[in-house]
This record gives C-alpha cells, sequence and structure tokens, in this order.
C-alpha cells in the first residue's frame, strides 16, 4: 500500500516531468502502483488538510529551470543561488527535491548543449603568474575551443589587449584552418563595450568589425549564467592542470608558446576526451568540412571616421581638409586614419582619395584630380567657391577675385 507522504512524492515527481518508470523505479514501486495512484488520486481515508507552503515552494521552478535548461546539477551552487534569492531553509531539503529529477534532466541536458559542427566556438582569457626576469608577472592565457569537436586552440600573451584579442583570433582561425559561424564570449571588456537600457549588448565597434571581416557573429554568454561558456573554462582548467605542470622553464614566451603549441597537438587534441569519448582531432575531421573559410585578407586595426563631403569637394578631419573627386559632393564618407602619416577616404568598400596627413592643423590637402571635368558637367557643379590651390595655415574664409576662380578652372581642366 502507498503511504500518504509517498502518493505526494509520487504526484510531484509527475507534476516536475519524471516518467512512470522512473519515479518507480526511484521509490522502489511498482509501475501499476504508480500509475494507480496517479489515476485515483488522494488515497482512501486521507483528510484533507490546508497544507503550509515549503519553505523551497518559491524556488522549485528556478530550480527545475537551472537543471533542465542550463544543466546545473551542482546542489552546493543552487543552494548559494537561490539563498541569495531569500531561500532560508536548509541544503538537505534542497538535495532532497534534486536528487529524484537528477538521472531524467541530465539526460536532457546533456543532448541540448551538443553544438552542430561549425557552428561555434567559445574564447576566454585565464591567467598564470610566472617568475620573469626576477620579478613575478602575470601571463594571459588565451583559449579558443571548438564546440562540437573539442578542439583546443592555446596562446600565451603578456596582456588582453584588442590588438592582442584579434592577433590570438588570426592565429587560431589559421590553426583550425576555417572560420566558426559564431564565437561565445564573456562580458571582456575588448569585446563588449556596454549594455543597452533594454540589456541588449554593445559591442566594441573594431572589434565587431573584426568579426564582420572574417564572417563570424559575436554572442556573449548569458549574464550571470556562466555554464553557457563552460566548456572553455574546462578548456582553461586543463591547460593549467595539465599544460602547466609540465613546463619547468622556458626562456621567452616564443618558447613557452612553441611548447604549448607542441602540447595542443600531442596531448590536448590528440586525448580521448572525457564527454565525446572521441579524439578531438578526430572530430575535427568532420567539422571542418563546416567551417568558413578564413580571409586572408589581413585586417587593419583602424578606425573609420564618417564625413560629410562639402560643397567645395573637401571633407574636415583632426582640423584639416582633405579633397575628394567632386563627384561625391553632398555624400557621406569615411575617413581612415592609419596612424602611420597617411590619410585614406572611402565611399563604402572604394578608396575614392588617399593624401598625407597635414603635419599642422587648418592645413587644406588637394589633388588637382579631383576637381578636373568640374566645369564641364553640368550635374556636378559646385554652387560654393572653389578652395584655393596653395595650403594654408588658417581657417579663415578670404575672398578672392573672380579671375582666380577662372586661373583655377584652366588649370584642373589642363
Amino acid at each position: 500500500m502507498v503511504k500518504n507522504g509517498e502518493y505526494f512524492m509520487i504526484k510531484e515527481m509527475k507534476e516536475k516531468g519524471m516518467t512512470i518508470t522512473a519515479i518507480s523505479e526511484h521509490l522502489n514501486r511498482d509501475r501499476k502502483t504508480v500509475r494507480k495512484w496517479l489515476r485515483e488520486g488522494v488515497p482512501e481515508g486521507y483528510s484533507r488538510q490546508v497544507i503550509k507552503a515549503g519553505k523551497l515552494d518559491p524556488f522549485k521552478d528556478y530550480i527545475i529551470h537551472r537543471m533542465e535548461e542550463e544543466g546545473c546539477f551542482n546542489s552546493v551552487v543552487l543552494y548559494d543561488e537561490i539563498r541569495d534569492m531569500g531561500y532560508t531553509g536548509k541544503m538537505t531539503i534542497l538535495r532532497d527535491f534534486m536528487q529524484p529529477l537528477r538521472p531524467q534532466l541530465r539526460e536532457k541536458a546533456t543532448v541540448r548543449f551538443e553544438t552542430p559542427a561549425g557552428r561555434q566556438a567559445q574564447v576566454d582569457w585565464g591567467e598564470v603568474t610566472v617568475n620573469w626576469n626576477g620579478t613575478s608577472k602575470k601571463l594571459h592565457i588565451f583559449v579558443m575551443l571548438l564546440s562540437y569537436s573539442r578542439m583546443i586552440y592555446v596562446e600565451f600573451m603578456e596582456d588582453e589587449k584588442l590588438d592582442t584579442l584579434i592577433g590570438c583570433h588570426t592565429r587560431a582561425f589559421n590553426f583550425f584552418e576555417g572560420v566558426v559561424e559564431t564565437c561565445l564570449y564573456d562580458n571582456m571588456k575588448t569585446v563588449v563595450s556596454d549594455v543597452d537600457e533594454k540589456g541588449g549588448v554593445i559591442w566594441n565597434k573594431r572589434f565587431a568589425r573584426f568579426a564582420e571581416h572574417h564572417g563570424f557573429t559575436l554572442k556573449r554568454c548569458r549574464f550571470y549564467r556562466p555554464r553557457t561558456k563552460g566548456k572553455v573554462e574546462n578548456g582553461i582548467g586543463y591547460v593549467k592542470k595539465n599544460f602547466w605542470q609540465r613546463v619547468r622553464t622556458f626562456n621567452d614566451l616564443d618558447d613557452l608558446n612553441a611548447k604549448a603549441l607542441d602540447w595542443v597537438n600531442t596531448h590536448a587534441n590528440a586525448r580521448i576526451h572525457n564527454t565525446t569519448k572521441e579524439r578531438p582531432i578526430e572530430r575535427w575531421y568532420t567539422e571542418k568540412e563546416k567551417l568558413r573559410p578564413f580571409n586572408q585578407i589581413p585586417f587593419e586595426l583602424v578606425d573609420y571616421y564618417p564625413r560629410n563631403v562639402t560643397n567645395d569637394c573637401l571633407v574636415s578631419y583632426c582640423a584639416s581638409m582633405y579633397s575628394v573627386p567632386f563627384q561625391y559632393v553632398g555624400s557621406i564618407v569615411h575617413v581612415q586614419d592609419d596612424k602611420k602619416g597617411l590619410i585614406c577616404i572611402y565611399s563604402g568598400n572604394e578608396k575614392i582619395a588617399e593624401h598625407k596627413k597635414a603635419t599642422v592643423k587648418y592645413q587644406v590637402k588637394r589633388e588637382k584630380e579631383h576637381f578636373r571635368g568640374i566645369f564641364s558637367s553640368g550635374k556636378n557643379k559646385v554652387s560654393q567657391p572653389l578652395p584655393r590651390l596653395d595650403e594654408h595655415s588658417a581657417p579663415e574664409v578670404t575672398q578672392r577675385d573672380l579671375s582666380v576662380y577662372e586661373q583655377f578652372a584652366l588649370e584642373v581642366n589642363q
């Protein structure tokens, strides 16, 4: 006979999604008995009472969501989380609730978190401390892991700056011989600039351009739910516990990274993975077919600034003016400063002008070719006076006799 307390346990297990078979195995009851009591309802002779809500009741939906949707089965982690939410009960109450749910929900979570080949890579930084020339120094571990094959790429760097991050991505994509659809990140500052009022991610503009250049999309792991990026975090732990323990000495960063690459090829990607039960390198051969081609054109880490082209064929940048072909009057172009003394101006993807950068403020940089044909084109007349041919170092507009512009027209059309 099923006891009253047992009946309500059966009822709760069923409401939480457990099958009759799972319930019967957990309670050591026959399936027919479980089905009977679910069908017939409250046991005979049981007087209904007002049942006081348990301390765990307000948090059960959250716990099941964390277990089923996010694969978190660690009772200590969940206990800390629900205590922060107001739970005042004991750990044993939580464990008793979780215990019958584990087998079925663990199976669901395992299936749900398997990522298709070529779909995603996870990226993160780790840290180790070394004795560097007699002083204690932090080294930063870049790890990119392909979510399907578990192929891993590791590189040690001296910082986590944006150009460092981009360089690591470039070398990782070359190592994997392709690019995934999506890269998953946490809140690293070089990737996530901010969050808007609705909780949407504001990506770092330069890193977003890098992603666009190589054809992958950016995704941030869910806030306060780092398990969505658990594979790469496990990878960092593996690097520290397996590779780093093997490193006794190294000459410099190049030597260390050579050792890391050798370990990646001979150990990390050649072992039998605990989860997939296969070697990452073998699964990579399947995943490789799904990776996108790597863009061999180097990405230039420079900013592009939108500017309006004035009626006198000029754009302004850093208090100086630069000419563009007269056909672009009135349009929006983008100015690129390569920080090496060159200013390039683009309309879309087309470079339309290139100038040496002004060395002082208020200079005007112009090319005669940009104005050639301007007086013979009926569709592109400019309504404002044209700029003087000589460069000047003052922003004031000077009145000129009309003969100056007639002479300018003769020069640019020669």
